[in-house]
């Protein structure tokens, strides 16, 4: 399905765009970092986790979901969605919002525009590769609408009555997700930062989930420490 430019009628319009898709990849980046970290946390914290393993089981498969949900969005093949292919296309129409003048007047204030300026081209083979990269040319694309559109966004009642959606991934492989999650990255942080020399941020408190494990295991030390003390003092 091609994607068509947005179109706009003021440079607003497009800082709306940028603004929106930019928050769609930062949300699916947040929840990401919250499940690797998270997971990784698991082999060394395995003991607390198993003390509260369901609320656990339920996180892990919250942020997949988000995540996927929030890729499902980015990659949208439908024609009135704000894709990545969409956003691609609307960069290509509207390259006059960052010809070198229009960057210049934009961050007038910033002493280093002239270094910031340099190495900023769009070109058309750029833009092409990029738009073959997130549209039914790419399985990982194919695949991810394939669990969007029938385990995701619908549940698909044909492959639930014939037993297929039994077999059917929930969620594409963690690898997978990881080169889509990149890839939207580097095309919306690219062209933000073409156009105001911004980038993506991270998220404060993203580890805080270190601190509540950390407590659990002293509360736990603590409880077990009490209990051996009852035991003693009732001997």
């Amino acid at each position: 399905m091609e994607a068509k430019q947005i179109r706009l009628k003021s440079e607003a319009d497009f800082q709306r765009l940028r603004d929106r898709i930019d928050e769609e990849v930062s949300h699916a980046r947040h929840h990401w970092s919250l499940f690797k970290g998270l997971q990784e946390a698991s082999a060394e914290y395995a003991f607390e986790m198993n003390e509260s393993n369901t609320f656990w089981h339920l996180t892990f498969i919250a942020h997949l979901d988000a995540v996927v949900s929030h890729l499902g969005r980015l990659y949208d093949k439908h024609t009135g969605a704000l894709s990545l292919g969409r956003f691609i296309e609307t960069v290509r129409a509207n390259r006059n919002l960052f010809s070198d003048e229009a960057f210049k007047e934009r961050l007038k204030d910033n002493p280093h525009v002239e270094t910031l300026v340099e190495g900023r081209e769009i070109s058309d083979a750029i833009l092409d590769a990029e738009l073959a990269s997130v549209s039914e040319s790419e399985p990982l694309v194919v695949n991810l609408w394939s669990i969007r559109d029938s385990m995701i966004a619908h549940i698909d009642a044909e492959k639930v009555r014939t037993g297929a959606a039994a077999t059917q991934m929930r969620w594409p492989p963690l690898g997978d997700i990881e080169v889509l999650l990149d890839r939207a990255s580097a095309i919306t942080g690219k062209y933000s930062f073409y156009y105001g020399a911004s980038a993506h941020g991270g998220i404060a408190g993203g580890d805080d989930y270190k601190s509540l494990l950390r407590w659990v295991r002293k509360a736990l030390i603590a409880h077990r420490a009490g209990i051996q003390r009852i035991q003693e003092a009732g001997q």
